[in-house]
């Protein structure tokens, strides 16, 4: 086995005349002899076990009546608003429970704006629900975009309209894993029908509607 040395600021080539190098940008294999010198990528460490890419939940199942509750919260949103909404998800390790928690949200036909805000003591973000009001749950290229930094799960509803669909993942270090939603929620009792989360309703307002002019003309008319 050729030894491992790490490209960090205070690096200086070793006298290995065979060595591996890690570096910000990669794995490389170094070479030296009478002949040559050479520094080639390469994809792994000769004689290793071999890794894939992967993920896994760890936490419980999240409770189907909690899911129920934030579809009732995203229709009554969209037959109000005709717009996204979003909502944080929660969990506490000590109880292994999780919390939902409303952020303060503009929200505007397929847009919305938000600030997550502090979270509890105790408590991890662990991810993300949000609305595609009608159209179909899948994660948008900007659904990527926010969450190329947001570690942790990410849930889209859509079709709220008709029969919700949903659409989950991992995001680790802005790679996107999809996840089947029945590993990760609980079945949603169908015996009762949810009620209207008014308190959550209260840190959702309307994006005003662009305007171009000083005396408030909209800018579409």
């Amino acid at each position: 086995m050729f030894p491992v040395y790490l490209k960090d600021a205070g690096f200086e080539p070793p006298d290995d005349p065979i060595h591996y190098l890690v570096t910000a940008d990669g794995l490389f294999l170094v070479k030296e002899n009478p002949v040559f010198r050479s520094c080639v990528r390469v994809r792994g460490i000769r004689g290793l076990q071999g890794q894939k890419d992967e993920v896994q939940w760890k936490p419980p199942p999240i409770p189907g009546a909690l899911l129920q509750r934030v579809v009732g919260l995203f229709r009554e949103v969209y037959r109000r608003h005709k717009s996204e909404a979003i909502v944080l998800l929660l969990y506490d390790p000590a109880t292994q429970e999780y919390e939902l928690s409303v952020p303060e949200q503009y929200v505007s036909g397929g847009h919305l704006t938000y600030v997550p805000g502090a979270t509890p003591p105790g408590k991890i973000r662990v991810g993300t629900i949000h609305s595609h009001a009608e159209a179909d749950a899948f994660h948008s290229p900007v659904d990527d975009g926010d969450e190329a930094h947001d570690d942790g799960l990410h849930v889209t509803v859509g079709n709220l309209n008709g029969t919700f669909s949903l659409s989950c993942s991992l995001v680790v270090d802005g790679r996107r894993f999809p996840l089947k939603s029945r590993d990760i929620f609980e079945p949603v009792p169908r015996e009762t029908a949810p009620e209207v989360w008014y308190e959550a309703l209260t840190h959702i307002h309307v994006e005003p509607s662009p305007r171009d002019s000083l005396d408030g003309k909209p800018s579409a008319i």
